[in-house]
């Protein structure tokens, strides 16, 4: 995870997102984690919503952790003066103005939550 976090620094992008792997029913990812038992207790299907929180347990790698990490990557790449100029720069127009205090105002409650 570190090493994804130290290259995603290095490639030229105006944006990044991460994301915790979803299992979703019928994938091959799915019959991976249902093999090697990594679902949380307690999944009930109608309750996940992959986009607010995860379902795994990877053994030494808790949901808890993985969420963790998640907001850290956001972190350490969203708050750097290359990713921040950028931010900035879209600052130029009312629309860009408005886009940009909505991303913003998105990215610091994920990383405070």
């Amino acid at each position: 995870i570190q090493e994804t976090i130290v290259y995603s620094k290095t490639l030229p992008l105006d944006i990044a997102l991460f994301h915790i792997a979803a299992p979703y029913p019928g994938t091959p990812f799915f019959y991976e984690v249902v093999e090697n038992n990594w679902f949380r207790a307690g999944t009930k299907w109608e309750e996940v919503d992959m986009d607010q929180s995860t379902v795994l347990d990877y053994g030494d790698l808790s949901a808890e952790r993985l969420e963790y990490w998640q907001k850290r990557a956001t972190r350490e790449w969203s708050f750097r003066p290359g990713p921040m100029f950028t931010f900035a720069k879209s600052l130029n127009t009312w629309d860009g103005f408005k886009s940009a205090v909505s991303v913003g105002v998105q990215t610091l409650k994920f990383v405070a939550s």
